[in-house]
Order: C-alpha cells, then structure tokens, then sequence
C-alpha cells in the first residue's frame, strides 16, 4: 500500500509538470467506451453549506461523455478523503458518478490542460476549462495530503439488488453506516466506481405504491425502489429505519443537531452549541434563553434538553431539527427584526424574556403566511401541507391562525394529522402532534380594542379630485361613524339605522394625515376609495384623530407593515412593478418609506435615494435597486407624488432636510467637496481665492433645485466656483451647521475654556449633541480641512489660514469676532480626539476611497484598480 502511494504521488507530480494552460492548441479526445451515468436530479436543494461530508476540493472541470463523444462535458467536481464526484451542476447533491480514491492507480497528464484518472477498471478523462487551467493544479495539488481508504466496505449491513423506479434502472445497493450507496453493479462495487450514497440523517421510509416497492424520501428528492417480494421489501425497509435510527444516534444527540450549521448558535442570542430546544416552536436555546422560553408557560413553548430529555427526542423529531432548525426557523420568526431590537447573547434577563415574549407569545417579527386571517383557506393549506415535506409552510400556518384540528373533508382521515399519517409524512405528523396542545397563535386578538371603532367625527362632501383648497368648519357635516366587520361607515346620528354612505376597508387604498391646522378642524384625514372617491375627516381633538387612524391602518395594512410601521403620515397601496402581483403596500412616516413588496418589509430613507424620477409614473432608486410606481389617474397617486418628493430632501431646507448620501451629508456637500478634493487641493489659494459671482448663484440653484441630478465636471466649472459655492451654501443654510444661534453660541463659548482637556471634551459634547446630519457633515468637512492643510506647502491654506475663511462661514458672523476661526482651528488640529478617529492622516495615500473592477469580455481577465485619498 505505502509502495502504491509513492507511485501515485509521483504520476501526480508528474501530471503537474506537464500541464499545459495554453488555450489555443487545437481539442483532440480519445476514444473510449464508457459506461452511462445515472442522472438523478434533485427536486430542492440545500440552502447551506452541508458539513456532513468533508471537502477537500471543488470546482468546475470538463470530462469527456459516455461513450467516447467528442464534445467534452461540464461537470462540478468534488474531492474528499474517500471519493471524487462528478455532478450535473453545483447545486445537485447527488452525484453522477463516484470514484472511490481506493481503486486510483495513477493520474496522467496527457497535454492540453487534460489528465486521466485511471482506476481498476476504466480511465476517466477531464480537462480544465480554457480560461481556468490553475483549477486542475489546485484541484489535484489536494490529492497529495489524502490518505487512500480501502477499496471496500467493513461495515456493510444489507446489500442486493433493487429496481429504481426514477430513473427506471436496475442498482446494486449496500448500506454501511449511516449512507446507502448506489451502483450500478455488483462488479462496479469491488472495482470502486459507484453512482452517488444517500445520506440516511435526513431520510425517511415509507411505503410506495404497491406492495412490492417503497420510498425512500430526503429534502432533496425521493427515490422510489421496487423489488422481487413482499417479504424483501419488508426486510430493506426495516433495514433502512435502523440506519436512520443508527445515523441519527451514532454520534450523540447535540452532535447530530450541531450538523446543520444553524443550529450551533441559539435561535434568540446566537450563544454558541445550544443545548435547549422548544420542540413545539423548532428552535434550538441557550439556556438562559430556555429559562425565557419555560417563562411563557407550556402552552406556548416547550422546552426540553438535548441531554436530560432523551426519550422525548425521537427520531422523527430529530428530523423536525434537522430539515427545519434555527435557520428556516428564524425565516418565520425573525423576518422581521430590526437591527436595534436584535437580542445579544449578553442581555439581562428582563431582555430576554421582552424580545423572547414579543418574538414567539406576540409574533410581532413573525413572518405572516399570505392567507393570513383567511381561516378556510388556512385550513385548506395545511391540509396539503401536510402531505408535502415542506415543513416551514406547517410551522407558518399554525402560527397563523389555521385550526389544527381542522376537518379534512375526508371521512377516513378527518384531521391534518391522520392525512400526514396517511401520507406516510411522519414527520409532518411529529410537527403535528408537538403543537396540538400549544395555544393558538391569534395576536389579533389583543388588539381587539382598536380593530373597531365609533364615534362622532366632522366630514366634507366627498370629491372626485383632490382636496387642495381650505375647508372652514362651516363645510363639514357631523357624522356618527363606525369601523368593524371589514366596512367603514357612517350615519347621520348614532341612533340612525340608515347609513349616509361608507366603504369596504379592502376598497380603501389610501390614508392621509394632514398637518395640523390645514383645514377648519384641527386635526384631519382624508381616505380614497378604489373607485376614486376622497373623504375628509376632522376634530378638534386629537387623541380621537389617532385612535380613528390607527385602527383604519389596521384594518388596511397587511399585518406585517401594520405592526412596524407605527405612527405615519400617508400609507395604502400602489401599483408597483415589483409588488406581489403588481401591488405593493407601503408607509410614509417622515422621511422613512416602508415598502412590503413580498414577504420583508424595507425601509427607504427618501433623503437618501440615488435617483428620482417623475414623469407620470414614479422611480425610486435606493440601494437596495430600483422601485417603479405606476401612473395612475385617481386622486390618491397625485398625493403620493407631492409627498415622496417633498419628503426626498429640499436645498431651501436646513441640512437634516436636504438630500442626503448614503453617509448622510448633504448631497451638495459631498459632492463639492470631493470636486475639490480631486482637482483643488494643490490649487493654490483654495477657499481664499472667489469664483465667478454668476457661476457660483447658477450652481447653487441647480444644486437646491435638485443635487441628485448635479454632476460637477472639471471642464463646466473651477475648482474657485465650486468652493465658492460651498462656502456660500454653508453661510445660507438654515440654522447652519451648528443647528441654530444658542448652539453657535455654545461652541463660541467652549473655545474660552483654558484647560485644553476640558475645552476637547466640552467639544465633544457639543459635538454628540448635534443632529445626526449635522454631526456627519461636520465631520465630513473638517476631515477635509484636515487633507488641506496637509498640502499648504503646495496651496498655502495652513490651519489659521482655514480657519479665517471657515470661521465666519460656519457661524454666520461678519469675521469682526475671531472665535470662530479658532473654534475651526482647534476642530482641525484635534481633529482624531473631537471626532474619535483612530489613525491621523498622512501625506501618503491611506485609505481606499473606491475599489473598481474593469472587465473584459474574457471569463478571468479582471483588474482591481484602487483610488487612494491625501
């Protein structure tokens, strides 16, 4: 065997040397006749990256076809310490081919970027794709580390021949371990090439469809056998099962959950290797999370050890943690979760039991099945679900309200239960059973008090358009209005029987709140129906306005927008290209645009979008791509129009209002300043010297008319003009950088103290106190101050030099007072301690501004370009 080895590593040594990367040598393939592969393609595929094997290596190689075609094949090739597998793409789990590295003799390079495997029996022959030859060299660089098993099995505990019904074909099938392998003879088997081995953790036996075939069902596919008697059938199936039980026990409880990358972290903290589970909820815990969990009683979660419990832990539900776990899990439970109320693996425990409570008794981050609050159509879905082995769509529906006992229609099996039984989906049946005695999930019902609602409230004579003109007191009429049982109505008194008019809350498809004092009543809404109509609504009482509008938002709004979207100032749909079937749902709280288009929620600070664009239809781009609102000619579209683009940033506003980058300076900061800092900083004179009065007001106006649409060349404009520009903005915005007078007054005031420990603080202070943007573009300028005064060799703007220009500029004075110049000085000369900047920056390039790949048409041919900032 060592002699065998030696030899091997030569020929690979050998197949190193020779490789050929050249891509313009003419394709020749040698003949050989081949055995078929068997195709088995999968149905789902995994959505992580499964451990259960280990991989040496993989990659992309090309291999000639059965059969000795000339037209070489692309197959994704892996190598671990007992195989190399070939398969039809990357994301299939089951292989073409495999060969064991046991009957390996030696690989040979044959030129041309080609080498053959010679096995026992037969050569395999591939080739690395034109433009990627160094993946063979890596690839088989690998091979020299592997220690070569046997060729055969030790631990065979049933094997024979079988008839696979998909693809219909006659295999040889042994199972060793906790894998059954697949070949396509007995003769295959001793020379160590099979087909593909099914991994018997996730596996399941059933019955098939005649008493001589079964099924043998995984996440990925099922494979369906047939054999020659009842009596073998029986004795495979029984063999089978005690593989699965072996497979699932052989390496401990903890280990055999751990498999599943998710399920090393608590669902709730990310605590590491938990060691909890709620068996009804499907996720694994930490055990100070547990203690949470046990806290919500056993009607909600029921908590149980991987380690004390093990008689609870069949082998079905250990499949239940298996297919499902923390991570498919937490894509129903924490859909939505903001980053601020994310759970740390170091909260206290009053933490844990409020996000555990909101997360799991409330589901407020839960992801609403689209069914929701439609019972009969719930039921329906788990009735099929149930005879499925899409678990996740189980574990939605019955924590969304569907009745678990639900009438099947089926007399012979009257519940989802008996169908899952019947179905031979017994782990469905395992989901089933862990939650028929947990507490309905109904949060609705808490908030039954503000799903309906009465009262009296002021109304206008509905409209056609929309409302833009005054309306006095005198325009409205008094109105007893109710809200329940999917209508909005109202009467001319509360004894009244006969209703003035009213809605379908499905037919309201927008809700606005007004600005205080609009209109006659103080405070007012307007609603707009489907078929166009407007209503306006009023009172002079606010807290009644609130309660009216947030329980038509409820009534409105898809669960999972209502529940974060909180108080806002316009929501409903629209028509959307890349809404759930053309419509997406959204809400408009400040600046804030809640969007559902799906099944998430996204939040598009409108300030900070890269485009806006509105002609007749509207598109938003934002980081997270492009959002096409459709033109439509009913009242309630022009009120959005008005509204995304007042709420999009304005230049007459002060900065927290302007149009913001993704950083969130000023549009017309940022781009000023990098003008400058990329054809100004060795300008000598720069800020000191004026540029062309009407170049400067020509720019500024288009910068407030819209600085999205504003690019700076150096050809149209000077660097003079565009500093001009900025400085004149900075001297004009409102309330200026500092955020009013009595904060200019403060910094002017910090720079008295002569302590110079106590002045830095008190700036940092003064400086956390600022409004966000004001505090980012603060920041943003003086770090270019900061690149300028390190070239004042060349332009001669030193600090005092700055500091006279910015100085009067910042805090709007007429520069009699020099307080303001040495507050400017003092932010660039300290500039690492006021603004917590780790490293000062240096006259040699220290950070990457951008990182650009420029590519050719060729796969492979890219280059990194790295622009660096003084």
């Amino acid at each position: 065997m060592a002699l065998k080895q030696e030899e091997l590593l030569r020929d690979i040594q050998k197949c190193f040397n020779n490789l050929n990367v050249e891509e313009d040598k003419k394709e020749t393939v040698i003949l050989r006749e081949r055995e078929d592969s068997i195709d088995i393609r999968c149905t789902g595929f995994p959505d992580f990256t499964e451990d259960f094997r280990q991989i040496v290596k993989a990659g992309w190689l090309e291999k000639t076809p059965p059969k000795g075609g000339k037209i070489y094949q692309r197959r994704w090739v892996q190598l671990d310490s007992e195989y190399l597998r070939y398969f039809q793409t990357i994301k299939e789990v089951y292989s073409k081919r495999m060969v064991s590295l046991g009957s390996v003799d030696k690989v040979v390079s044959v030129g041309d970027s080609r080498f053959e495997l010679h096995s026992q029996s037969r050569t395999f022959l591939f080739r690395a794709e034109s433009t990627r030859a160094y993946l063979s060299i890596y690839f088989f660089l690998t091979l020299q580390n592997v220690y070569y098993t046997s060729l055969l099995f030790v631990n065979i505990s049933f094997e024979g021949y079988m008839e696979m019904l998909s693809p219909r074909t006659k295999v040889y099938t042994l199972i060793n371990k906790d894998k059954l392998f697949l070949f396509r003879s007995h003769e295959e088997y001793f020379q160590g090439v099979g087909i593909t081995d099914i991994d018997m953790r996730m596996a399941n036996v059933r019955d098939g469809e005649n008493k001589r075939s079964f099924t043998l069902t995984t996440p990925y596919r099922a494979f369906s056998f047939m054999v020659d008697s009842e009596s073998e059938k029986q004795r495979w199936s029984e063999a089978l099962k005690e593989c699965v039980s072996r497979a699932l026990s052989c390496d401990g409880l903890c280990e055999s959950i751990w498999r599943v990358p998710s399920n090393r972290m608590c669902a709730d903290c990310s605590s590491s290797m938990p060691e909890w589970a709620s068996v009804n909820l499907c996720v694994l815990l930490c055990e100070k999370c547990a203690g949470a969990h046990r806290s919500l009683g056993q009607n909600v979660s029921k908590v149980r050890s991987l380690k004390l419990d093990e008689r609870v832990w069949t082998d079905d539900l250990i499949r239940v943690f298996l297919l499902l776990g923390n991570g498919k899990a937490n894509q129903f439970w924490g859909a939505n979760i903001p980053p601020s109320e994310s759970l740390c693996s170091s909260a206290h425990s009053e933490q844990r039991l409020e996000h555990i409570t909101a997360k799991y008794k409330d589901g407020k981050y839960r992801k609403y099945h689209t069914l929701y609050g439609q019972q009969e159509a719930l039921n329906r879905a788990l009735c099929s679900a149930v005879q499925s082995g899409d678990l996740l769509e189980t574990l939605s529906l019955l924590n969304c309200g569907v009745d678990i006992n639900c009438n099947t229609g089926i007399p012979e099996f009257p519940t989802p239960l008996s169908l899952a039984k019947r179905s031979g989906q017994t782990v469905q049946a395992e989901l089933l059973m862990q939650n028929l005695n947990s507490e309905s999930f109904t949060p609705v019902d808490k908030d039954a008090s503000i799903r309906s609602q009465s009262g009296y409230l002021f109304k206008t004579a509905s409209s056609a358009k929309p409302i833009t003109d005054h309306k006095t007191k005198t325009d409205f009429s008094q109105r007893w209005c109710s809200l329940g049982d999917g209508m909005f109505s109202y009467f001319k008194s509360e004894q009244s029987h006969h209703k003035c008019g009213g809605m379908k809350t499905s037919e309201i498809i927008c809700l606005s709140v007004n600005s205080p004092g609009k209109h006659g009543y103080e405070h007012t809404f307007e609603l707009y129906s489907e078929e166009g109509r407007v209503y306006l609504f009023g009172s002079d009482d606010g807290s009644i306005i609130k309660n009216w509008i947030q329980a038509i938002a409820m009534a409105v709004l898809p669960p999972a927008l209502f529940d974060v979207c909180g108080t806002c100032d316009r929501l409903g749909r629209l028509r959307c290209t890349e809404g759930n079937h053309g419509i997406g749902w959204f809400c408009l709280s400040g600046f804030k645009l809640q969007v559902l288009l799906e099944d998430n929620v996204q939040i598009i600070d409108l300030r900070k979008l890269l485009t806006l664009s509105d002609a007749g239809s509207m598109v938003l781009v934002w980081r997270g791509g492009p959002l096409h609102l459709l033109a439509d000619r009913r009242p309630h579209f022009v009120g959005w129009q008005t509204f995304i683009q007042q709420r999009s940033g304005a230049g007459d506003q002060p900065l927290s209002q302007q149009q913001l980058t993704d950083l969130g300076v000023p549009v017309i900061i940022d781009r000023c300043l990098d003008h400058v800092t990329r054809y100004g900083l060795m300008s000598s004179g720069i800020y000191r010297k004026n540029g062309v009065n009407s170049h400067v007001t020509k720019l500024l106006e288009r910068f407030q008319n819209d600085a999205r649409s504003v690019t700076l060349l150096e050809s149209d404009y000077s660097v003079d003009d565009v500093a001009s520009t900025l400085k004149r903005f900075l001297r004009e915005v409102k309330d200026g950088v500092f955020n009013g007078q009595e904060n200019n007054d403060n910094w002017l005031r910090a720079a008295g103290l002569e302590n110079r420990a106590e002045k830095i603080k008190r700036y940092q202070i003064l400086l956390s106190n600022l409004p966000d943007v004001n505090r980012e573009t603060l920041k943003a300028l003086i770090h270019h101050l900061v690149c300028v005064q390190h070239l004042s060799d060349e332009n001669q703007m030193t600090i005092r030099n700055l500091g006279i220009v910015f100085g009067p500029t910042l805090f709007h004075t007429d520069g009699t007072d020099v307080t303001g110049s040495q507050v400017v000085e003092e932010l660039i000369q300290n500039y690492c301690s006021i603004f917590n900047v780790s490293q000062p920056l240096s006259r040699t390039p220290s950070s990457t501004i951008c990182a650009v790949y420029l590519e050719k048409k060729t796969e492979g041919a890219e280059v990194l370009v790295q622009v660096f900032r003084f």
